[in-house]
Formats: C-alpha cells, structure tokens, sequence
C-alpha cells in the first residue's frame, strides 16, 4: 500500500508497534458502525471475526509472477506511464477479496452504495523468522498474515467461499495453504486478542520499512476495487 503508511525515523519495532495501534484504530472504527447497540465488542468480534494465512505454493506464484511482470510491461508500454501493479502474492489476496465480496453483495458489489457492507481485510506481508530477527534477516517465503471483520450474517459466504477456494482445480489462485482461525481465545478478552493479533501482522513491517526487501507489504480493504 503506497498511500497513508505511517513514517517513522524509529526502530523496527517501535515501527511495527505504530502499524498495530493503526490496525487496532482501523478496527475499532469498523466495529463502531458496525455493530448493533445491543452488541457488546467481544461479542462482534467472536461471531464476525477471522485470522487468516495465506501461503503460496511456490512454482505456481513464479509462474504468476513472469505473467504479471509481462502484463505491466504490456500497460507500460501502451500508455507511456508505469502503473504500479500488486505483488504476485497481494494479487492473490486481492482477487480472493473480491470473490469473497461477490458471495456477499452480488456482482455489483463495488458500486459505491455498496462500499459501506464490504468486509474489513487488513493483510499484511511476513516471512520466515521475523519474530526472532533483531535486524532485517534472509527474505524466505513470503506469506500473507490478515485479519477480518465482516458485518452482520456474512461470515457464513466467507466460509463458503474460503471452501470453494481451497478446492479449486483450475489454478486461478497460487495458494498452497489457507488457514482460517477465530480471533477469540478463551483465556483472553477480545480487545487483547485484536491487540496481540495486530502486533503479530506487523512484525515484519517495521523492518521492511527500515530496509526495504518487499516493495509490496500491506494491503487494507475496501481499498482496491477496480
């Protein structure tokens, strides 16, 4: 996401905890028009709230990422200008989004009256051993940590679709895994569960930020709806 990231002359993770305090803001803002008067926090984010990891099998997102370098170039080259195109892996993400917003609202999902019912989906890069590094490491397999809101009785074509995904033959998506898991624990209040969930999507952001490895690292929507 090139528009409204936060820059700081900090630490890693003084970075990465700004990231989390944006996620943690983000969500809250969500929920607040969201939620029906009688609902209290927790009980939203137990019923309409998900932790997703996106892993990607790797000769298929090589596969897609010579296509997506050959498009760009195709664009480039027509209109004169450098467009900036998604990573191989956030275009993954981002087109499984929108199959998930189609299941919710139909296929006119992204008209502007619509904007307001789409899920809330903040993704974000990581790689292998972050939460050990004490200064930018090795960049080995990328994946995609997110989290989502969704309003009221969507979460049930989230689940479907999610399925429908995971079986699909046709190669349209390059993931190797898609592990769904509740945000809620049973020994933890939910606002600790976004919290800790916020600052673990964020862990590699700080030092991306400092050192940039992965041009492409985080993604919020609605954002992309072309």
């Amino acid at each position: 996401m090139s528009k409204n990231k936060p820059i700081h002359l900090a630490s890693p993770s003084a970075i990465a905890r700004s990231y989390s305090n944006w996620f943690e803001t983000t969500i809250d803002s969500f929920l607040d028009r969201h939620r029906l008067p009688f609902q209290s926090y927790d009980s939203y984010i137990e019923a309409n709230a998900f932790f997703v990891t996106f892993t990607f099998d790797k000769r298929k997102i090589a596969r897609r990422k010579s296509r997506l370098s050959v498009r760009e170039a195709a664009i480039s080259e027509k209109s004169g200008s450098k467009r900036r195109e998604l990573s191989a892996e956030f275009d993954n993400v981002d087109r499984l989004y929108k199959d998930v917003c189609r299941a919710i609202l139909g296929s006119n999902f992204n008209r502007p009256t619509k904007r307001e019912f789409q899920p809330l989906m903040i993704a974000a890069a990581d790689v292998n051993g972050t939460r050990y590094w004490r200064s930018s490491g090795p960049i080995e397999n990328i994946h995609i940590h997110s989290i989502w809101v969704f309003g009221n009785g969507q979460r049930g074509s989230f689940r479907q679709k999610i399925e429908e995904i995971r079986g699909d033959v046709n190669d349209r998506f390059d993931f190797d895994e898609i592990n769904v898991c509740r945000v809620s624990k049973a020994d933890r209040n939910r606002k600790i569960d976004v919290q800790r969930l916020s600052s673990y999507s964020s862990k590699f952001l700080g030092f991306n930020t400092i050192d940039m490895s992965v041009p492409d690292d985080l993604e919020m929507y609605p954002h992309r709806l072309s």
